[in-house]
């Protein structure tokens, strides 16, 4: 894992109260971070809240553009669980029904389903709605990380399916690495 993530996890950890936020209301995302951090943390002030891509979007380019130029370089951010993002929930579900790699009854044919989940994040289509919020910045989503990959029956992610359909993932603890935009 990155020393970045690494960093940004003892950082959250340990700064408490001395976090500079920015939300506008109980369920509106909270971002932590410091001047000298190299990361920030996306999450909701309340248990249980949950962003759409909108959301996601505005509530990281109105932080981005209230931060302070003389801060530290942006090196990644962490988004907590990714059900707490219906989008990216959903996403991850369909994802793994169309992909010939996802096997439904839970997990990867070759054995990695973190792996196929990261790559399923960072296709092409899927990784511009991740970095949207960053296209006129100086940085770009170049790498995502997962841990703690949840699977389902895809009936409790999509509606459209019947119970017993298939095991799919739905949640992950979701790291996203940035690098410089070209």
């Amino acid at each position: 894992m990155p020393v970045f993530f690494v960093t940004l996890g003892v950082w959250y950890l340990i700064s408490g109260s001395g976090l500079n936020t920015w939300n506008s209301n109980q369920c509106s995302p909270i971002i932590d971070s410091g001047p000298a951090a190299t990361g920030f943390r996306l999450r909701g002030r309340e248990f249980g809240c949950t962003f759409d891509e909108e959301n996601y979007q505005t509530s990281i380019q109105k932080w981005l553009s209230k931060r302070d130029v003389n801060a530290a370089p942006l090196e990644g951010m962490y988004l907590g669980g990714v059900e707490d993002y219906p989008w990216i929930s959903k996403y991850l579900a369909r994802a793994a029904i169309q992909s010939q790699e996802w096997d439904l009854k839970g997990g990867n044919h070759s054995g990695n389903s973190h792996r196929l989940v990261e790559s399923f994040l960072l296709d092409e289509s899927f990784g511009r709605r991740l970095d949207a919020p960053f296209v006129n910045t100086p940085y770009t989503v170049a790498r995502v990380s997962v841990e703690k990959v949840r699977i389902d029956d895809a009936s409790q992610v999509l509606d459209q399916y019947e119970q017993g359909f298939g095991q799919v993932p739905f949640d992950a603890l979701l790291w996203v690495e940035f690098a410089e935009r070209q």
